[in-house]
This record gives structure tokens, C-alpha cells and sequence, in this order.
């Protein structure tokens, strides 16, 4: 039996990317994607409270309706306060699909290029690296470029445009002598094939740190919530027959 699991989404463009990869790498995942692109307009307003109200709407359909085991929030503008206040009222294990991607990323050196196309995300992704890096005893320096361009053609129908922008950002990011290139959006994922090998240094996409993730947080939820094994002679304690000697 598949374990149920459920993605949260505030764009679109994120969905094929993560069905594409989770379908080839996670077929023992039942995944359901619940979407509101209307968030995207409050995180623009800086209306994080709206934000949080819709992400709670589909947190309790993704448990209530679709039984969901873990749930995922694919939203990079979600901030670490948010994803904290959803965890603690998700029931399960719930993840925020860039934080191991952060984790890996203050790992791999010094300097980190970050390329951004939705505006918002930049804050938030910064505070998230800086957040993983405080947490590994290491400073790093961010070199962040942010082309909206390329998440408004990807919107509007014109994904060659879109990675168009996108490598060419990259390309400038990689000129600068970053030891990484972060791409900040799930959706940026679909351009991995073609920059395969175009780079010297290693470029970070969410999908595969998120499926690791992932799968250890059910790991361990399904460890804690495993009944303890009966010391010996529990049994003899509650009147039954005793253990042997």
C-alpha cells in the first residue's frame, strides 16, 4: 500500500517538476497536490497572515479528506515562523521542500549564488541560508539575482523564455566565482537537463534533498509512534504467565 502524502502549492509551475521527479524516484508515494495560486497576490501584499489562513485551509484538507501521512509545502515564500506554526498544528510530519536544499547548499562553500525569479523569495530564502549556516557554524556569502521577467513568461505560456532568462542569470551568477548556484523555486527545476555539465560548480535544485527529507521524517515519525516492546516479566506483573528464568 502507498503512503499518502500531500503537496501544498502556491504556483502552478510547481507541480510537473515534482510529479515529474517524485513519479520516477518515489513511486511508493500516493501524492495528492492541493493548490491555491491566490497566495502568491498576499505574499506580493506582504499579507503573511492571509497567507497563513489559505496554507491552514489546505493543511486540513490534505488530512481531513486525503489522509495524508506527511505533507510537503512547496512554496519558497513560506517563511520558517509560518512552516513552525503549520507543523505544529499538522498531526504529521511536515516539511518545507528548500530547507534541506539550505542545509546542503552552507555545506558546499562560501560563497552561494542564489537565483530567484518571484521577488518574495528572495527575503525568505535568504533568511533560510543564513538561518542553515548559523545552525552549521560556518558564514557564507550570498550573491543573490532576481529576474522576475522569467516567472512572469513562465506564467504566461513561454517556458523557453523562461529558461532563457533563467540560464542566462546563471551564467552571470556562475562568472562571479560562486561555489554553488541555489535555484530558489521548485520551478526553476524544469531547466536541470539542459545545464547539465554547463557548470563547474554544483547547482542545487529542492527535489532530491526534499525526497531524502521526506522520507526520514516519516521514518522517524513511524519510529516514534511504534508501541515499545514489554520488558521482561511485564507480563508476570499483570498477572499472566510469567517470563522464564
Amino acid at each position: 500500500m502507498k503512503t499518502k502524502v500531500s503537496f501544498l502549492h502556491t504556483s502552478p509551475a510547481a507541480i510537473p517538476p515534482l510529479m515529474q521527479y517524485y513519479g520516477a524516484e518515489a513511486p511508493d508515494l500516493e501524492i495528492t497536490n492541493l493548490l491555491d495560486d491566490g497566495i502568491l497576490r498576499f505574499f506580493r501584499a506582504g499579507d503573511e497572515a492571509a497567507s497563513e489562513a489559505r496554507l491552514r485551509d489546505l493543511l486540513a484538507v490534505a488530512r481531513t479528506i486525503y489522509r495524508a501521512e506527511a505533507v510537503l509545502v512547496t512554496c519558497s515564500a513560506v517563511s520558517r515562523g509560518l512552516v513552525e506554526r503549520l507543523r505544529g498544528a499538522a498531526g504529521v510530519p511536515l516539511l518545507k521542500i528548500d530547507d534541506p536544499m539550505a542545509e546542503q547548499a552552507v555545506r558546499t562553500g562560501r560563497r552561494i549564488g542564489v537565483m530567484v525569479t518571484f521577488p518574495p523569495t528572495l527575503e525568505t530564502t535568504s533568511r533560510l541560508l543564513e538561518e542553515a549556516a548559523r545552525q552549521a557554524g560556518v558564514a557564507v556569502i550570498l550573491e543573490p539575482l532576481v529576474t522576475p521577467e522569467a516567472y512572469d513568461a513562465l506564467l504566461g505560456g513561454d517556458p523557453d523564455r523562461h529558461d532563457q532568462l533563467l540560464i542566462g542569470g546563471l551564467d552571470r551568477l556562475a562568472a562571479g566565482g560562486v561555489d554553488c548556484l541555489v535555484l530558489a523555486q521548485v520551478s526553476m527545476a524544469r531547466i536541470l537537463p539542459k545545464i547539465q555539465g554547463r557548470y563547474p560548480m554544483p547547482v542545487l535544485s529542492s527535489l532530491p534533498a526534499s525526497l531524502a527529507a521526506l522520507r526520514q521524517a516519516m521514518t522517524s515519525a513511524a519510529g516514534a509512534s511504534a508501541p515499545s516492546q514489554e520488558p521482561s516479566g511485564a507480563a508476570s506483573r499483570r498477572g499472566g504467565t510469567p517470563a522464564a528464568p
